[in-house]
């Protein structure tokens, strides 16, 4: 009896070592280093080629001693970054003395009327019709009337000497070159010492579109021998930097049936296509698909379909016209078609049957990447992997544990770059999708291991019942 007890804890071991075997946390992606406690580094679609979920629910991220870290997974956040444009402002200098009628001079208007038509002429004048060479420089004049934009800074630019490095002035406006309204005041500098330059020669006005025709700057520090050469206007704008797209092609073949998927089943004639089918080896959800044909132009009916497993009947996903013209030397296509969160493994693109032999078609799908976020500790390196048997809300109890870690601070992510692993495939579940030669031959032992052991169980029992006997 006790033989048979040892058979069947034997069978009940090696049961009991296979579920082990199977359970397995496998890592994807090393991070060696982590410039701070909060990382960040970029998933792109990669990572749903091992994942058996669409919601990267088996991720899991260890350290050294596989221990799970917290994390959370969000959508990228858009960067914001300043740009700013100069333009070439014209301006002129007005004498010590100079009459008001020197202003008025600055533009020059003569008004016609001919066959009840209107024309307006201005005539702008040159600064050497305003300045005596010999005479000190009262003010400076900028001509701001053709600008059709806000002015959010002036740049000056001057000869430096010695006694104009710093030079303090005084920024006013005006519409009508008579009565002016005080703008700002500040100080620039200019200094320059063993080949080294400090420069600051901006000044800010922040001013509306078409607020003043003109603008003054008087100086009154720094001004004697005063040469400025140029001056510009600067606008800044905050640009928000899209993150670049998770992009990736998947070539095709010729599909077996050249008649629509969208009358299969029906009883209608065929309909006649030029079809072929993809399979991608990711469960990524794509947001928007588009195709390449190279240089073959075209410009007619497309049907798209996919389908999650090869015996679900093709759902329609986009029925429409499609581009591709060559426009000079690039090639032009139409915009990528918009599909919500689409997971699907098999697709299958319909186009004008005549185009059957002449094209060949690649599939290009479209997402926009996604940030994985966690908490590090001491213990490098890090290990980004999938569970077989995480569970099933395994990814919402990490961002719930990593909100409160994080909540009320202000945090500085760290953006890491991370090694691929580059695991064997068939290592992975994929919800049973793949099952790969090294799992068959593990099961087929381990079944005959246990069909070994139970007939010698069964022998066993026999043959103490005939001593029984």
């Amino acid at each position: 009896m006790n033989s048979v007890k040892n058979y069947l804890t034997a069978i009940g071991m090696t049961l009991g070592f296979s579920a082990g075997c199977i359970a397995e946390v496998i890592p994807i992606y090393q991070i060696n280093e982590a410039p701070s406690t909060y990382v960040q580094t970029t998933l792109t679609h990669d990572i749903y080629r091992y994942s058996a979920n669409t919601q990267l629910n088996d991720l899991v991220v260890t350290d050294q001693q596989g221990n799970k870290l917290p994390y959370r997974i969000t959508a990228p956040s858009k960067q914001v970054s300043e740009q700013s444009q100069l333009t070439n402002a014209r301006f002129f200098s007005v004498a010590v003395g100079s009459p008001p009628e020197a202003l008025i001079a600055l533009s020059s208007a003569s008004i016609r009327l001919d066959a009840n038509k209107i024309s307006v002429t201005v005539e702008k004048s040159t600064k050497d019709k305003l300045q005596d060479q010999n005479t000190p420089v009262d003010f400076y004049v900028v001509d701001v009337s053709d600008v059709k934009t806000r002015i959010d800074k002036l740049v000056v630019d001057w000869q430096a000497s010695e006694t104009n490095q710093y030079l303090e002035v005084q920024v006013s406006g005006t519409n009508d070159l008579s009565i002016w309204s005080n703008i700002t005041q500040t100080t620039l500098v200019q200094l320059q010492k063993e080949g080294q330059l400090l420069t600051r020669n901006k000044i800010a006005v922040n001013l509306s579109e078409k607020q003043y025709a003109y603008l003054r700057l008087k100086f009154a520090r720094g001004n004697e021998n005063l040469q400025l050469t140029k001056i510009q206007i600067e606008n800044t704008d905050k640009v928000a930097n899209t993150p670049v797209i998770d992009r990736w092609e998947v070539k095709g073949a010729l599909a077996k049936d050249q008649n629509s998927a969208i009358r299969a089943g029906n009883h209608t004639a065929a309909m006649p296509v030029a079809a072929w089918e993809f399979a991608r080896d990711d469960i990524a959800p794509v947001s928007n698909i588009s195709f390449n044909l190279g240089t073959t132009m075209y410009g007619d009916n497309i049907k798209v379909f996919s389908r999650n497993t090869e015996k679900q009947p093709w759902q329609l996903l986009h029925k429409g016209i499609w581009f591709n013209a060559q426009v000079g030397s690039d090639w032009q296509q139409s915009d990528a078609i918009n599909i919500y969160s689409n997971s699907d493994v098999y697709w299958r693109v319909e186009l004008n049957e005549l185009v059957r032999t002449t094209l060949n078609p690649t599939l290009v799908f479209h997402r926009q990447p996604q940030t994985l976020q966690f908490i590090a500790n001491n213990a490098t390196p890090y290990k980004i992997a999938i569970d077989d048997k995480a569970a099933p809300n395994n990814q919402h109890t990490s961002t719930q544990i990593f909100s409160q870690l994080v909540s009320g601070k202000e945090l500085q992510w760290g953006q890491v770059a991370f090694t691929e692993l580059k695991p064997n495939i068939d290592s992975f579940a994929r919800a049973g999708m793949q099952v790969s030669w090294k799992t068959i031959l593990f099961w087929g032992i381990l079944l005959l291991a246990v069909a070994v052991l139970v007939g010698v169980a069964v022998r066993l029992m026999g043959q103490m019942k005939e001593n029984q006997n």
